[in-house]
């Protein structure tokens, strides 16, 4: 019976893989105001959009999130925008209130 268990398990939750294999990306950010270390992790099968003509974005992107970030030490906001290319590589970001440390 604990095989079974086992493999129901398996199909319900899944690793975070390497981003190139589509699990998730993960982001550090630090807090302008109070030098926070936020760990934020971006799944690439829900989180992240597909860049359209209109979209606009830098040349080669394929894909972009934009993710409002709040951590635990104080109220300030951080604001995240990255693009992608078609492997999830990041290819531009813009962040205000904080700033990418990893």
């Amino acid at each position: 019976m604990g095989g079974f268990l086992e493999n129901l398990k398996n199909i319900f939750t899944s690793p975070v893989q390497s981003p190139g294999k589509q699990g998730a990306i993960k982001f550090v950010l630090q807090c302008n105001r109070c030098s926070e270390e936020i760990t934020v992790k971006i799944r690439t099968s829900s989180d992240i959009s597909r860049v359209y003509e209109e979209d606009g974005g830098p040349p080669g992107a394929v894909f972009y999130v934009r993710k409002e970030i709040l951590g635990s030490k104080c109220n300030n906001l951080i604001y995240l925008t990255g693009y992608f290319n078609e492997n999830f590589s990041l290819i531009s970001s813009d962040v205000t209130g904080g700033k990418i440390i990893g």
